[in-house]
């Protein structure tokens, strides 16, 4: 569903029905849930820091590292997610099925900078491809 940005810094959405799978015993179940996310604020990050305990995982989503010296930088909290394990562990494997699908649609996401900028023609492909909807991978 397409993003229609507004002013305040939220995303407007069109209310919408999403189905979903859920484990009753030993069967899956299908269940109806009405998303609303009229009021959700948007926020981009560049960098995620995952730390937690035993009874919590933690995702700190900020901007890109500032320099603050020649072996220093700063990193500017936006936003903190607190997850109980087993809600980490469904995001992981939620992200890494959206991965997979963005993969499979634009190619193969280089993650270590230096073998992206060392192939300077990828790069400039990379860059000029159409960026995927706004919203889900799907």
């Amino acid at each position: 569903m397409a993003e229609k940005p507004k002013s305040d810094g939220t995303a407007q959405h069109d209310e919408k029905i999403e189905t979903i799978s859920t484990p009753a015993g030993d069967q899956q179940q299908n269940v109806q849930i009405q998303v609303d996310d009229a009021q959700t604020p948007v926020t981009y990050s560049s960098t995620v820091r995952v730390w937690g305990s035993a009874e919590e995982i933690n995702l700190d989503f900020a901007g890109p590292l500032r320099p603050t010296g020649p072996k220093s930088a700063r990193l500017k909290i936006d936003q903190r997610m607190v997850l109980n394990p087993w809600a980490a562990k469904r995001l992981c494997l939620a992200m890494n099925q959206a991965i997979a699908r963005y993969e499979k649609a634009y190619g193969t996401l280089e993650i270590d900078p230096r073998k992206r900028l060392a192939n300077p023609a990828a790069a400039a492909a990379a860059q000029q491809q159409v960026a995927p909807p706004a919203g889900k991978l799907s």
